[in-house]
């Protein structure tokens, strides 16, 4: 199981059928749809991509975690 997440790449709104239909999918689980277009889901890639097959407009990615520096200044040693 992954995080993925999927985006309405068609006009307008997410339809809410489709959210639903996500939704419908056994052994998925919406994380969150508070976007007006993306939903992240976790779930198995073989079951969301089918559901992609049958949703026009909807493309998937995996999720991606990417760790940021740490934004605080360091002392530099300095050689004697």
């Amino acid at each position: 199981m992954g995080r993925f997440i999927l985006r309405f790449r068609g006009g307008g709104i997410k339809p809410p059928e489709d959210v639903a239909r996500i939704r419908a999918v056994k052994n998925v689980t919406i994380i969150d749809d508070s976007s007006s277009r993306m939903v992240l889901a976790e779930g198995s890639a073989e079951d969301l991509a089918v559901l992609m097959k049958v949703m026009p407009g909807w493309v998937m990615s995996e999720e991606q975690i990417i760790s940021l520096p740490d934004p605080r200044p360091k002392v530099r040693s300095r050689a004697v």
